[in-house]
Parts: structure tokens; C-alpha cells; sequence
């Protein structure tokens, strides 16, 4: 079945069928219906239907979710977009540039999203993109709205609190994806002259990253009394394997994660850790998203920063 011979069964024009089939506005409603209704008993109308969706839809490139963190902000995400009557659609980059641009260029260009969040935006973005792009925790291209936590102030806050508990040996414990944070870790030890640090990575990741950094700081010469990791997993990890040696979390050693998921307050040590404020970040992206799908020309002129905090718990304490 062609237009032209749905048409002549309506006995309309073709341009009427084309009008109603986009939901043009200068067409009647009794003629639009008639046209639908013969499309539907010749079969043919999911063919020739081509109106907007009556819902917004929001897709989200996260780099995975296999683990917790990335997990909590794209169902945060998803529970602001449906709570205001949109679509989630949900990707995953796999910490890889080129197939994060192939997706941004898929979902604007093919998909005709209304709206992309982008959780660390790598590269530098297409001229001519009108979709409302908004980035979480770092953006390569400053024309793109980012909403960001300071992780140099609060792995700073993490040593001055472990300083003032009479920490003067600590090592930092990542894998290859923790680099950003080791950088932090770098920058806030060198802010007091007498802490003696070391990094330790690993090619593992999650809880296995920590069982290895653990074993790997065992070997060290220097008898190091607390440690900050590159996420709570990676901590979760690293206590496992310090009890397994009988190395007591805190008496002998303590230890702070970063990111604080839902299992560090439940572990049998509880785990101190930096809360990234993930409501907090994820409430602003979603207000600056509304507020691009109203305006398509509105733009924030800034990377807004969130403050991160630290919660103390059981895992960390007095040098003895």
C-alpha cells in the first residue's frame, strides 16, 4: 500500500494523508481520523505514523553498571525522568571515547532524542548538535552544562582527617580506572610535609583490586597505618585481606573508601567513606535538563560543583 493509493481509498490528496500521518496542525480533525481509520483496516498506519512521541525522551551514556556507583545515578536518572512523565534510555560506553561519540551521534542523529546525559563526556562535541546535552563528573568540551563533585577537596579533607588522627603513612590503593582520584591523593599528601605516601594499583577491579593492593602494601618496607581507596569496593576488598592476615581495621590500620554505596555502612567493619552526594547531583542535572528542553538556547555558563562529604564510621581511628 502507497500514500497515493490510501489516498484515493480516503478520497483525499496525498498531501492531506502526508499532513495527518505528521499531525500537521492545518488539517481537520474528522479527516485526520478518516485517514487513520482506513490505514488501520488496510493494515498500514504503523507505515505511514510518523507524530512525535507523546512522552520526552532522555537517554543516558554511563560507562558501565555492572558496578554500584555508576548504578545509583543512572537509577536516579531514570526515577527523575519517568517521575516527570519521560523515557529512559540507558547505554553503556565501556570507558571507551570512540564508542561514547558513536552513541552521542546515534541517539542525536538517528534516534532524535529530546535530551542526553553523559557521565564524563571525553571528547569534544560535533558542531551543529541542538539536543540538550548535560554532563556529570567531567565534560572535555566547555560549551556542555557540567555538574560535578570536587574530589580534590574531599580526598584532601579524607588525609587531613586521618592526619589529625595521627596518620603520618599513607598509601593510596586504585586500579588503572582510579587515576583522577590518584592524582587528588597526590596533590592533598604533598599539602603536609610530614606524610610519607605510596600508590599502590592494581590490574584487578572492584574488591579483587583490593585484595591484590592489599597484598602489594604488605611488601612494603614502610609500616603504613591508614590507607584511602579509589572506591569503596576496592576498600571492601582491601580490609578482607588485612583481616585474613590478621592485621586489625582500625586498630592496626585505617582504612577510607570513596563513593559510599549502600553495602559500606553494612560491611562487618563499617566503612568510612566520601559521600559524592549522588541526589544532589543528579537533582541539579535533572533541573538543568528541564530547563534546556524548555529552552533550547538556555545554558548554565558554568560547571556547577557539588561538595562532597565525609562519613565517619567504624573503619578508621587513632594511630596507636
Amino acid at each position: 500500500m502507497t500514500m497515493k493509493e490510501l489516498a484515493k481509498l480516503c478520497h483525499v490528496s496525498v498531501s492531506a494523508v502526508s499532513k495527518a500521518f505528521c499531525d500537521a496542525d492545518d488539517i481537520g480533525k474528522e479527516t485526520k481520523e478518516h485517514i487513520f481509520s482506513v490505514a488501520k483496516e488496510q493494515g498500514c498506519f504503523g507505515k505511514f505514523y510518523k507524530g512525535k512521541y507523546n512522552k520526552k525522551i532522555i537517554a543516558v551514556i554511563c560507562p558501565e553498571i555492572s558496578g554500584d556507583y555508576y548504578s545509583v545515578f543512572v537509577n536516579m536518572l531514570k526515577g527523575l525522568i519517568e517521575k516527570n512523565n519521560g523515557m529512559c534510555i540507558i547505554s553503556t560506553d565501556d570507558f571507551d571515547a570512540k564508542k561514547q561519540s558513536e552513541l552521542i551521534e546515534y541517539y542525536i542523529s538517528y534516534l532524535k532524542v529530546d535530551g542526553l546525559f553523559v557521565m564524563g563526556l571525553t571528547a569534544q562535541l560535533k558542531k551543529g548538535y541542538e539536543t540538550p546535552i548535560v554532563s556529570i563528573f567531567s565534560s572535555a568540551d566547555n560549551k556542555v552544562d557540567l555538574v560535578v563533585t570536587d574530589m580534590k577537596l574531599a580526598v584532601y579533607e579524607a588525609i587531613e582527617t586521618l592526619y589529625f588522627l595521627g596518620h603520618r603513612n599513607i598509601a593510596f590503593l586504585g586500579e588503572t580506572l582510579t587515576t583522577k582520584k590518584e592524582e587528588c591523593f597526590i596533590n592533598g599528601v604533598k599539602q603536609f610535609d610530614d606524610i610519607k605516601y605510596s600508590l599502590i594499583k592494581s590490574e584487578k577491579r572492584f574488591e579483587e583490586a583490593g585484595y591484590d593492593c592489599a597484598n602489594k602494601l604488605l611488601e612494603e618496607k614502610e609500616n603504613y597505618t591508614a590507607v584511602i581507596c579509589g572506591y569503596d569496593n576496592i576498600a571492601i576488598g582491601a580490609i578482607k585481606r588485612f583481616k585474613e592476615t590478621g592485621i586489625k581495621v582500625p586498630e592496626d590500620i585505617s582504612v577510607i573508601g570513596i563513593d559510599n554505596i549502600q553495602m559500606s555502612e553494612f560491611t562487618e567493619t563499617s566503612l568510612t567513606s566520601i559521600d559524592v552526594n549522588p541526589k544532589d547531583i543528579c537533582s541539579i542535572a535533572y533541573n538543568l535538563m528541564e530547563k534546556k528542553l524548555e529552552n533550547k538556547y538556555f545554558k548554565a555558563n558554568q560547571s556547577i560543583v557539588i561538595k562532597p562529604s565525609i562519613v565517619i564510621r567504624e573503619s578508621i581511628g587513632k594511630v596507636k
